[in-house]
């Protein structure tokens, strides 16, 4: 999620970027894999976000792919900083797919035709940008299940994180635990962490959600009497949700997802193991983001020895703690709220200070978690390591990928937004091991919307990410000058949830960028 600094407004996307200086042309080599147009075939649910010519924008919806090559129908739920909610209905358009999983889906509605890459990391799901040079915006899509448009389907307790902005412009990050039981919200608990000033925990005490388009799974979700989202089911466990301005108002536009829980850790004894996770937000002097991983011992506390974390904020290098001395390192189940999943973690580094987060799990190996730091609004996900210590031959394998964030222009010190999404091979190779291709949007008067950017690079795995006195993992990739687009390095900071996730976040001093790659399934 991009958002802009406390003291600032958010970024205005016709500003510019750095990607470096124009190169040589580079033709992309044959795309290979099992992908195809008949790759996507069904209905889909969508979630975006970004930054258009006028700040903030954020969409939900849904689409309708006929398995050849064409969209016929769906619906966009588009919240924007001037316009306000608008529902715009999709007309016939169209879409290809290539055999590496990249591919590309032109969706029309009354406003005209926006343009999106897509990397599908199987038949059922993917990441898509926006790469049509006018706005930069990237989410997810996953196909929907249409027996789970109805009130009673969408029953159970769920954990939900949206973030954007607040009624008074300020960012704005919301997570917590909502309980549905056909069409009456039950209870729950949420944080807010609006302009920096977090809210605590807050009991949800009533609300109501209802369907109002069976066909693509649309409805409204109220509660507390004072926050009311639109959404669009994906299942009966997933719903992206988009919040409704006050009348006659554009604020505020907030966009986020609710999954269903399973057994979410109910005290410090069920919350054990190793974790990492990644949170995108702002500070009170630019963008931030933030990787990270903990060993939690079952007790309320956290091994020192397994803290890990890099810190990175626009225009400085990135800041890798363990920087010196550990201290306070405890985590707390939040057992005021039973069975919400909610807790705590703190710890103290002697040079940074004290860090917070607020998580919420929907199960004991996964779930939402804000960013509580002094000055600071961030969210993003939590997830329990496995399958370390990890090497690059466990790591062999075909993924997509999708980046986001804001970085400045070299040359002229302007900043602005910047959304990637594509596909690489992996190899167990030392070096020379990461080769495939991107499309990828900056939005400034020099450059705009790229395709078809071949890549080349180099993954370096050093265990399970912990290591403090060595180098952390990392990868390093060159993005060649294609079609006479911009030429241009990414440094990342590598943490390995798995062999099927990785998440990454930049190095580089000119851009807050942060991602992960998702291991492909590919089709037979």
């Amino acid at each position: 999620m991009k958002r802009g600094s406390l003291l600032l407004t958010l970024f205005v996307a016709a500003f510019g970027a750095a990607c470096g200086n124009s190169g040589s042309s580079t033709t992309p080599p044959p795309p290979v894999g099992g992908f195809s147009n008949s790759s996507l075939k069904g209905q889909y649910a969508f979630i975006m976000s970004g930054q258009a010519p006028d700040g903030f924008i954020a969409r939900v919806g849904s689409f309708t792919a006929d398995g050849i090559n064409s969209i016929t129908g769906g619906v966009e739920i588009v919240s924007t900083t001037t316009a306000g909610l608008q529902q715009l209905s999709f007309q016939q358009s169209s879409y290809q797919v290539n055999a590496d999983g990249r591919g590309a889906i032109n969706l029309t509605n009354l406003t005209g035709t926006f343009s999106l890459s897509v990397t599908m990391i199987s038949t059922t799901k993917g990441y898509l940008a926006q790469t049509d040079g006018v706005t930069t915006t990237s989410g997810t899509f996953e196909l929907q299940d249409t027996s789970a448009f109805t009130a009673n389907a969408l029953s159970g307790s769920f954990a939900f994180d949206n973030s954007g902005l607040d009624g008074s412009g300020n960012p704005d990050s919301i997570v917590g635990q909502i309980v549905l039981n056909a069409g009456v919200v039950q209870g729950g608990v949420y944080d807010e962490n609006a302009g920096a000033v977090a809210s605590g925990p807050v009991p949800i005490t009533n609300g109501t959600l209802s369907i109002s388009d069976a066909t693509n799974g649309l409805g409204s979700l109220k509660f507390n009497n004072s926050f009311q989202y639109a959404f669009v089911a994906v299942n009966s466990t997933k719903l992206h949700m988009i919040e409704v301005p006050t009348t006659g108002g554009s604020l505020p536009v907030t966009v986020g997802t609710a999954n269903a829980q399973v057994a979410p850790p109910a005290d410090n004894a069920a919350f054990t193991g190793n974790f990492v996770f990644l949170i995108s937000g702002v500070g009170t002097h630019s963008s931030n983001v933030k990787a990270g991983r903990f060993t939690s011992d079952g007790a309320g506390g956290l091994n020192t020895s397994s803290l890990a974390l890099d810190d990175k904020q626009l225009g400085s290098a990135i800041t890798q703690i363990p920087s010196g001395s550990l201290s306070n390192a405890i985590y707390t189940i939040d057992t005021s709220f039973p069975g919400s999943g909610r807790g705590v973690v703190t710890f103290k580094d002697s040079s940074k200070g004290t860090f917070t987060f607020i998580f919420y799990m929907r199960s004991a190996s996964e779930g939402v978690i804000q960013d509580n730091s002094p000055n600071l609004v961030g969210d993003g996900a939590i997830m329990a390591q496995t399958g370390a210590p990890f090497t690059n031959a466990s790591l062999a394998n075909d993924y997509a990928f999708n980046w986001s964030g804001v970085s400045t222009n070299s040359t002229n010190g302007v900043t602005a937004g910047e959304d990637f999404v594509g596909h690489v091979k992996i190899t167990s190779a030392t070096s020379g091991n990461v080769t495939g291709a991107m499309d990828f949007s900056e939005l400034n008067s020099n450059q705009g919307a790229f395709h078809d950017s071949v890549l080349s690079g180099d993954l370096t795995i050093e265990g399970d990410g912990t290591n403090s006195s060595a180098p952390r993992s990392g990868v390093t990739i060159t993005a060649a000058g294609t079609n006479g687009g911009p030429s241009a390095t990414f440094k990342f900071t590598v943490y390995v949830v798995s062999p099927q996730t990785i998440f990454v976040v930049s190095q580089d001093t000119d851009r807050v960028t942060s991602g992960a790659f998702t291991a492909q399934v590919t089709p037979p």
